[in-house]
């Protein structure tokens, strides 16, 4: 049985006590065995990590990216237009290959682990998302994940204009395909676009196939200021009140984008137990408003943070995003708001209780799957000098994905000395790079 000792670290293990610690941790079998001030020295382990002068925290955990179309990043960063932009990013994941979407998958979770994410709850696309899948089991990453449906889509390429009884038999044939491979690390989950893009049938369907498998539902909600605006011009049912009349609502659904949502429609979330995913640095880039995370908070709502689509967000960087989230919203709320201690706990062990997988991640505790992420804040000549300063805030405030020396994943390090384990990076990204160039020639 495979052990691993980190030695010397400075453990934030985000359970009960919050109050940083020197100590040990030692992982058996994928699982955190013990953490002391020091293991014992009788320990044979099989491979020893030195985190003198580190960080040990749990893995990050992000609650929406689209990994499949990774190789797309800034592809429509020019356009300023939100539906020229729409319609260029179909076209694009339009022409998707399955081997495309497969590097794209790849990429998308090399920069993750390089940050620190160790588990990631997808949102699917709309082909090939099982490349998705196998790309998280040959990186061994944990994956939520499933096909994205959409039914009313008569303005979209032709390729991706899928009957809704084919789209379903995707989804169905995915979830029998994730299940056979038990391996605690990919989880089957349903997802949908925006519900202006699908019909009642739909989303009942969504609902009935996530009820049916036990999973998540996730529902990406309308981004687009028009839309909402005709919507309520036109005085026509609104997403969320669709949702509700349509029972969609549950502490199992998972709501991305809420950047237009009332203060009525967030009550609606919060008595039907959904959750929320926030976008804040795609809501930052693309002008949109800012979802309001610190009064979801506040009132009970459980909230993920998000990087929304490759195509729309920023870098899949937890680091920075964990800054973000710490900031972005007290030009409006006041400094109190999402201190750093908040915004660390939001990516750690209050999303592992959104998504339901508390018991096995998001603090180090004895007995927990070994999600550990390790920061060096020792080598940021930025962040000098260092004494006598609170590692939670320096982490918030002065890190960078740079900094992460290594992301263990169950227990087995996915990335250290500066690369993935069991990928060929550069490989890789001339492989991205190919597959890119064809990709905007076929377009």
């Amino acid at each position: 049985m495979d052990k691993l000792l980190i030695r010397n670290g400075t453990l934030l293990t985000m359970s009960d006590d919050r109050q940083p610690r020197k100590a040990d941790l030692l992982v058996v079998g994928g699982r955190i065995k013990k953490i002391d001030t020091v293991v014992d020295r009788n320990v044979k382990p099989d491979t020893i990590i030195d985190a003198s002068g580190m960080v040990v925290l749990p893995g990050f955990i992000f609650g929406h990216a689209r990994l499949g179309f990774s190789i797309l990043r800034g592809q429509v960063d020019q356009l300023t237009d939100d539906a020229e932009r729409e319609r260029t990013a179909l076209r694009l994941i339009a022409n998707l290959t399955s081997a495309q979407v497969r590097t794209s998958a790849m990429l998308g979770i090399c920069q993750a682990v390089h940050s620190g994410i160790t588990t990631l709850f997808d949102g699917g696309a709309m082909r090939y998302t099982e490349e998705v899948v196998e790309a998280a089991r040959e990186l061994g990453f944990r994956l939520f994940c499933g096909r994205m449906l959409a039914d009313r889509t008569r303005d979209w390429p032709q390729q991706l204009r899928v009957p809704l009884r084919e789209q379903l038999a995707d989804t169905q044939a995915l979830a029998r395909a994730v299940a056979a491979v038990p391996d605690g690390l990919v989880r089957y989950a349903v997802s949908t676009t925006n519900p202006i893009m699908c019909s009642d049938n739909c989303l009942a369907q969504a609902r009935a196939a996530a009820d049916s498998a036990g999973c998540p539902l996730k529902i990406a909600l309308t981004t687009d200021r028009n839309q909402v605006e005709v919507m309520h011009r036109e005085g026509g049912t609104q997403e969320l009140s669709r949702l509700e009349a349509l029972g969609i609502l549950s502490e199992h659904t998972y709501l991305v984008n809420p950047s237009f949502l009332s203060e009525l429609e967030q009550n609606v979330v919060r008595k039907a137990g959904s959750r929320v995913v926030i976008n804040a640095s795609a809501d930052l880039k693309l002008g949109r408003p800012m979802s309001r995370l610190p009064e979801f908070v506040r009132k009970g709502t459980p909230v993920l943070a998000g990087f929304d689509s490759p195509l729309y967000g920023g870098r899949l960087d937890a680091i920075r995003e964990l800054a973000i989230v710490a900031t972005a919203f007290r030009p409006q709320y006041g400094f109190q708001t999402m201190q750093p201690e908040q915004a660390l706990s939001l990516l750690t062990v209050d999303a592992a209780r959104a998504l339901g997988i508390e018991g096995e991640v998001g603090t180090l505790e004895e007995g927990k799957q070994a999600d550990i992420v390790i920061v060096d804040l020792g080598k940021d000549i930025f962040a000098q000098p260092s004494a006598h300063t609170n590692p939670i805030y320096r982490l918030v405030y002065e890190a960078s994905a740079c900094d992460v020396a290594w992301t263990i994943i169950a227990g087995r390090v996915v990335y250290g000395a500066g690369t993935v384990t069991g990928c060929d990076e550069q490989e890789l990204l001339e492989r991205a790079g190919t597959g890119l160039m064809h990709l905007l020639e076929e377009s």
